[in-house]
């Protein structure tokens, strides 16, 4: 069955492309080209999944995160952050925002199945290991 994916990155070329992609997965996909209207469209699609870019002008990945945790509490998706900032201190920062996984950039077409296979809670444990 399909899930509601939200994609969010600045880079409008990036974020439709991982939509079209999602979209052949067979989920249902939506993008957001910023971290402020991450916040507002994970909250009107409660999405199963939010793959959010981080270094973004106007909210960076972080905040919306954090937001996204705060303000939906009775509805958390899966909060990924996809971002070219994969240094050990980065990942401990998203962590701590509320991220639920941390994925440098590129995002292989590979590595992007794997993500997606979080959507399955009985493929959860053997997926992410590496």
């Amino acid at each position: 069955m399909g899930k509601r994916v939200l994609v969010v990155d600045d880079n409008t070329y990036t974020a439709d492309s991982f939509a079209r992609l999602i979209s052949l997965c067979g989920h249902e996909a939506s993008v957001a080209y910023s971290g402020r209207e991450a916040v507002g469209r994970t909250a009107e699609l409660l999405p199963d999944l939010v793959l959010l870019d981080i270094d973004m002008p106007d909210m960076d990945g972080y905040e919306a995160a954090a937001r996204i945790r705060r303000d939906l509490a009775h509805s958390q998706p899966i909060l990924i952050a996809v971002t070219g900032w994969a240094r050990e201190e980065d990942q401990f920062r998203a962590y701590d925002a509320g991220f639920d996984l941390h994925v440098a950039k590129p995002l292989t077409l590979d590595r992007l199945k794997e993500v997606m296979a979080m959507l399955d809670p009985a493929e959860r444990r053997t997926t992410l290991a590496g």
